[in-house]
């Protein structure tokens, strides 16, 4: 169960999981059953949403071939989701969803005294149905934030909607790459790191609509015993604003 609030708008959603997942170092998959029930308000407009339902067949394949599990140097990772689902509200209308993400480390001057990475960061989705098809909103993508796309807020980047606000969308584009540089101090290597990012992401209904926001920064990160510590300071290109996001710890 989930109230989440974007200024203007309030969402209200329910999650219902059934299935099997296996779990392991490198590679995790999960088949699973999944019901979704999601309304949008604009409660500063008055507005009241329709209520959206579906219920979709799900699996989920994430690889993982990192140096170092929780602060890795070196090495990639791919998650994939595939599902085909039904809506249950206003109408009966099949749809299928996918999603991937790509996540790869790449050292540089790995034999010099003092090395460096680049990180590099992919994630895409869709949702393929008919143009009135109601898919839940949980269904759909929204982007920005701390691990998405940084100088904007959370869930800030969707589909612009008349009333204020935006919607999640059925198209998911995100980009972000990063250089991370050890700091070091009296000719010691330091547990501290720089770093300087470029983050990219769009949302849309329609691939053709898909208009990138940008967000350039830099940010520090202390690599303690329970993984990375972050603190970033991003400035949005398009909402022209800077911000500060924080992030501790690497999962993928």
């Amino acid at each position: 169960l989930q109230r989440q609030r974007d200024d203007p708008l309030l969402t209200l959603s329910q999650q219902l999981r059934l299935g099997q997942t296996q779990d392991g170092r490198e590679l995790d998959r999960s088949f699973f059953l999944q019901y979704d029930r999601s309304r949008v308000d604009n409660p500063d407009a008055g507005l009241r949403g329709d209520a959206e339902s579906a219920l979709s067949a799900n699996y989920a394949w994430t690889r993982r071939q990192f140096d170092n599990p929780t602060t890795p140097q070196s090495g990639h990772g791919l998650a994939v989701e595939l599902g085909v689902g039904v809506t249950l509200s206003q109408q009966r209308s099949p749809y299928l969803r996918g999603k991937a993400r790509w996540q790869s480390y790449w050292p540089l001057a790995a034999g010099s005294e003092r090395p460096s990475r680049l990180a590099l960061r992919l994630e895409g989705g869709a949702v393929w149905s008919r143009d009135n098809s109601p898919v839940p909103a949980t269904q759909r993508f929204l982007a920005g934030g701390d691990n998405s796309v940084r100088g904007y807020t959370l869930r800030e980047i969707g589909v612009p909607l008349a009333t204020g606000g935006v919607e999640a969308g059925r198209y998911l584009a995100v980009g972000s790459l990063e250089w991370q540089r050890p700091l070091w101090f009296n000719g010691r290597r330091s547990a501290l790191e720089s770093t300087l990012f470029l983050d990219a992401g769009a949302v849309a209904n329609r691939p053709g609509d898909l208009d990138p926001r940008v967000g350039v920064g830099t940010g520090v990160r202390y690599n303690s015993p329970v993984g990375p510590l972050q603190a970033d300071l991003a400035y949005g290109l398009d909402s022209r604003r800077w911000r500060i996001h924080l992030s501790v710890g690497f999962t993928f």
